[in-house]
């Protein structure tokens, strides 16, 4: 599947020639514009890999526009800048899933910051959702610990035997084991 792109500018000339070179190296574009206002709704109704923006748009600038985007990790963000406004940026250039080009730049570097830039960010995507898990997991066996410790303190259980209840009553009615230990920690009043 082909990298998907939005790309805003003033320029029009610019944005058909950007565009044209970005189809030709394999990139599908999804939307183009001159408004920074309609840069967003584009941005937000197709979801793209990644997005190209000048500093100069209409209603809203290049880096009001990179912002937002990345506060919402909605996409990776290309600025095309002057060498004057760089000073701009600094504060973005650490994100990780945000470079500053200074205009004009070479195709190659801007092919290979768009593929840098989506990479790192499908990376960053994977690790956070990870973490989403393992966290998910951690309170998982939290939970199931403290309704096994409930158990063994109100019904003068073994740990072992604690445990089977909880994984008896899961597989009698299919309930996940957490469910099962949130269950037993309401009835016991924590």
């Amino acid at each position: 599947m082909s990298t998907r792109v939005v790309i805003g500018s003033t320029s029009e000339k610019m944005m058909k020639q950007l565009s044209q070179f970005l189809m030709e190296n394999g990139l599908n574009i999804v939307g183009e514009t001159v408004s920074g206002h309609d840069f967003l709704r584009r941005v937000h109704t197709v979801y793209p890999d990644v997005a190209i923006v000048d500093e100069r748009m209409k209603g809203m600038n290049g880096h009001e526009l990179s912002e937002i985007l990345i506060d919402e990790k909605v996409c990776p963000v290309v600025a095309l800048i002057s060498s004057a406004e760089v000073a701009h940026f600094i504060n973005l250039s650490q994100e990780p899933t945000f470079v500053p080009l200074v205009k004009p730049c070479s195709r190659d570097t801007l092919i290979n910051t768009i593929n840098l830039l989506v990479k790192t960010s499908k990376s960053i995507n994977a690790l956070e959702k990870e973490m989403k898990t393992i966290k998910s997991d951690k309170d998982s066996k939290g939970q199931i610990n403290k309704a096994k410790r409930l158990l063994i303190e109100n019904m003068n259980l073994t740990e072992e035997e604690a445990h089977r209840r909880i994984q008896k009553q899961s597989m009698d009615k299919g309930i996940a084991k957490v469910k099962i230990a949130e269950a037993i920690i309401l009835m016991y009043g924590y």
